[in-house]
């Protein structure tokens, strides 16, 4: 008996569709169900009940499933104690949250071709819930995110970095706190549902701040040009707000008391991760500030 099928059927028990868990596996629709089928035969059982669409596990399939997912990671278990110590290898599926992926991926990229030269990195970005989500399907082994803690929920989370939010104004402005700015000039609000905008959006609340009729944009450095032009003011992260800013822009910390951003990394917790994430998230956090400190 291959694991290669255990694994299918691993998948397809956590993501509920042959078509998805296709995807996943790199494989078509057709080779996946005979593969399957050729499972079921070896096994002398129905694993799927295929009068549904999608085909449902059927009780002792799930059963199977379960054992399936045991031996699986015992295999991850025995590649680990094989594998060169310390070391990344392996595909790895990791997906870095919009608005700190320009910043920080390719540091990441560069770092990871000399300490993990046996691991082959394919990277995606999306918001931090897309990214948990996917994570959690099986679509990506790990995720660099905004912590959310509803997004984040049952999924193992490393913290990584702790990000200062700051007012960011046109340099023409002296003010350092956002009461104070909001005459003549618009707020610009980075996409409320993401992260960072739930973040801004707490603060808002918490300062009873109004911001009348916001300019909503999905990209930081659309925000901070817009602010360079003195078309309005924003809250952002330090880092990414410096990046674009320069000299046309003003930072100030929030007050009274500062708001940040904690990045982590967030991956399922099971054993087929567990050989692998300590490396991970160390080469993540190499040129990072400490996640304990502002």
């Amino acid at each position: 008996m291959q694991t290669a099928a255990l694994e299918t059927l691993v998948t397809i028990s956590r993501v509920g569709s042959f078509s998805r868990a296709a995807e996943l596996r790199n494989m078509t629709l057709s080779a996946l169900s005979m593969q399957m089928k050729a499972l079921e035969q070896e096994l002398d059982t129905r694993l799927f009940d295929r009068a549904f669409r999608p085909p449902r596990l059927t009780p002792v399939g799930a059963q199977v499933a379960q054992d399936a997912l045991r031996v699986v990671e015992a295999e991850a278990r025995l590649r680990a104690r094989c594998a060169p110590q310390g070391q990344l290898s392996g595909t790895i599926q990791i997906g870095f949250v919009q608005s700190a992926a320009a910043r920080i991926l390719p540091d990441f990229l560069r770092r990871a071709t000399k300490a993990a030269p046996d691991a082959v990195f394919r990277c995606s970005s999306a918001l931090s819930e897309t990214l948990c989500e996917q994570v959690r399907q099986g679509q990506l082994d790990a995720a660099l995110v905004t912590e959310i803690a509803e997004a984040t929920a049952d999924l193992h989370s490393d913290p990584l970095a702790r990000e200062e939010m700051v007012i960011v104004a046109p340099a023409t402005r002296e003010t350092p706190h956002l009461t104070d700015l909001p005459g003549g000039m618009r707020f610009i609000h980075f996409m409320p549902r993401s992260g960072i905008g739930r973040l801004i959006a707490q603060y808002l609340r918490d300062m009873d701040l109004e911001t009348g009729d916001p300019i909503v944009l999905d990209s930081i450095e659309s925000i901070v040009n817009c602010v360079r032009n003195g078309l309005g003011y924003s809250l952002l992260p330090r880092p990414d707000a410096e990046r674009y800013g320069g000299a046309a822009v003003r930072y100030f910390s929030c007050t009274p008391a500062p708001v940040h951003r904690r990045l982590s990394l967030v991956t399922r917790s099971d054993a087929l991760t567990d050989h692998w994430r300590p490396h991970l998230r160390d080469l993540l956090r190499q040129g990072m500030p400490d996640p304990g400190k502002a």
